[in-house]
């Protein structure tokens, strides 16, 4: 693949899209209940201060991705193996998130077709999508962004019209105190998607102006927490904190419940399709950056043979990563945030920012 550059407009556009990846249509929060909103709007804060983090970390190499400077500041052994495991990560989260869109088609539009074969079809657009370069990706997240920010906008303003706002969903406010709160917020809704940013620091490098990235991911994080949390509390209106916490895509069920003079109606394709659009984008940036850190570490040309095996790879993965739907979830939610999140997303990271510090002013200090 070529050394492609992007902009600050295509950048905050591919930041909203992979946060927003499944998330804006998962439970987020729902262990809460009536209180999840209150989830979705603290949790940005500590994405803020978690994407400072890669930043910073960035800001140290900035001509270079995570899986190439951590070999300058661990040594190249230990360097190459913490490299390593943050490709079987990246592999792992797509593999993770290709099954959320599995199961969401083979469990509406597509009953009667194998999950196998839907996976197939999507490796292969996305293989298509990473050969045609991370600019042509980058342009057609600007399009997919504008279509997803028109459409979810038509859809609150179908709620509203039909007139299933309901607030008195929301009350009690913390009937049950802060821990519940808390508990939701740590690990599982800072985790994802505000830790995932970590992908982010295999892209910034490809950033044509250094100066406003800060900025740009800031605002980014802001627009998703803004949203995720009018999103929270117009399901909640909606589906009440019991059907919330139930169903497993509650934007979904939510969607179901609109009808305007009996003829807008019926706009589940809609939301469907809006979640392949973002999932789709949200893959293929955990597959590109799978790719490249693996070209990288393996010093290997960019070539058509890693693209199809890193494709294999997160098809077999999503089919085989979990028995059932359901122990699928229970992975994601009890299991993956707890031993690898907080091992990738934060404590890695840190000791990275602190090491880099340390060897930053010992070079100072030598001059």
């Amino acid at each position: 693949m070529p050394k492609d550059k992007i902009d600050g407009i295509q950048l905050f556009c591919l930041m909203v899209l992979f946060m927003f990846g499944t998330a804006v249509f998962l439970d987020l929060g729902s262990g809460a209940r009536q209180d999840a909103w209150i989830v979705t709007i603290l949790s940005p804060i500590a994405g803020l201060a978690i994407f400072a983090v890669y930043y910073r970390l960035y800001r140290q190499h900035p001509d270079l991705p995570l899986t190439e400077y951590v070999k300058k500041i661990l040594g190249k052994y230990l360097g190459s193996l913490i490299s390593y495991m943050y490709i079987i990560y990246f592999i792992y989260i797509a593999s993770r998130v290709l099954r959320d869109i599995e199961e969401l088609l083979i469990s509406s539009p597509y009953a009667k077709t194998s999950i196998i074969t839907l996976g197939i079809c999507m490796v292969f657009a996305l293989i298509y999508a990473v050969h045609l370069g991370f600019e042509v990706f980058a342009r057609a997240g600007i399009i997919c962004f504008a279509v997803m920010t028109v459409t979810l906008l038509l859809i609150l303003i179908f709620y509203v019209i039909s007139d299933l706002i309901h607030l008195e969903n929301l009350r009690p406010v913390l009937a049950n105190g802060w821990k519940p709160v808390i508990g939701e917020i740590f690990p599982v809704n800072i985790t994802v998607p505000y830790g995932e940013l970590i992908l982010f620091t295999m892209i910034l490098p490809l950033m044509k102006r250094k100066t406003k990235i800060l900025k740009t991911g800031s605002m980014a994080i802001a627009y998703v927490g803004i949203y995720l949390t009018i999103n929270t509390i117009i399901l909640i209106c909606i589906l009440g904190a019991d059907l919330l916490e139930r169903s497993a895509f509650p934007a979904l069920a939510a969607v179901g419940y609109i009808q305007i003079g009996g003829f807008i109606q019926r706009l589940d394709p809609f939301i469907i399709l809006l979640i392949v659009f973002l999932g789709f984008i949200k893959v293929g940036l955990f597959f590109y950056c799978a790719v490249i850190g693996m070209n990288n570490l393996f010093k290997m040309k960019p070539n058509v043979f890693t693209s199809y095996f890193m494709g294999g790879i997160i098809c077999l993965s999503s089919i085989i990563i979990a028995p059932s739907y359901q122990s699928h979830l229970d992975e994601g939610l009890k299991v993956v945030p707890y031993f690898l999140h907080i091992a990738f997303q934060f404590a890695i990271p840190s000791v990275l920012l602190v090491l880099a510090s340390i060897q930053r002013k010992w070079k100072l200090g030598k001059v």
